[in-house]
């Protein structure tokens, strides 16, 4: 008998109960559409309030992007967290594109994509890598040169002169 409540208090201790929270962020990334009003993508995500992380729910840590105006939702797989912001018309449809950072499993780094919302679909225009680690790393990764537009990256496996991550760039 006294083995049996051993075995039973262990189990009841044992149980955890995560303590979540919803979180839910909003990013302005102006006219979208083209219909002349700022739109606005919005994510919805459940932390654990002790460690900070993301609960999936599912194995493959599935992010929804919503949008206003009946825009439909952008699905990134694997990612640990969203930022988006948006970059201005890069494709002259007189619409802006988005750019989304997504946190993966590695670290700081993330995957950092461009989208265009063009025949009422989502077209990813653009990918690549980077190394995240403050605010001001999520600046400055489109360039125009010679009247082209580069989504700039790093190569985590190959450094420069400097020891920093090798730059990438990638065509828009």
């Amino acid at each position: 008998m006294k083995f049996r409540l051993l075995i039973l208090s262990l189990v009841i201790l044992g149980c955890e109960t995560k303590k979540l929270e919803t979180v839910n962020e909003k990013f302005p990334i102006g006219n979208i559409n083209n219909y002349k009003e700022n739109d606005t993508s919005f994510v919805s995500l459940k932390r654990n309030i002790e460690t900070d992380e993301i609960e999936c729910g599912e194995n493959n840590c599935l992010i929804n992007i919503e949008f206003t105006e009946n825009i439909p939702k952008i699905s990134i797989d694997q990612s640990l967290g969203i930022f988006i912001s948006k970059t201005g018309d890069l494709n002259g449809d007189k619409a802006n594109e988005i750019i989304i950072f997504s946190r993966t499993n590695e670290g700081y780094w993330n995957n950092i994509s461009v989208w265009s919302f063009k025949g009422r679909k989502w077209n990813e225009i653009a990918k690549t890598r980077a190394f995240i680690s403050e605010n001001l790393d999520f600046e400055n990764r489109i360039t125009k040169e010679d009247g082209n537009y580069y989504l700039i990256g790093e190569n985590q496996w190959e450094e420069d002169e400097n020891g920093d991550f090798k730059k990438i760039k990638v065509k828009i």
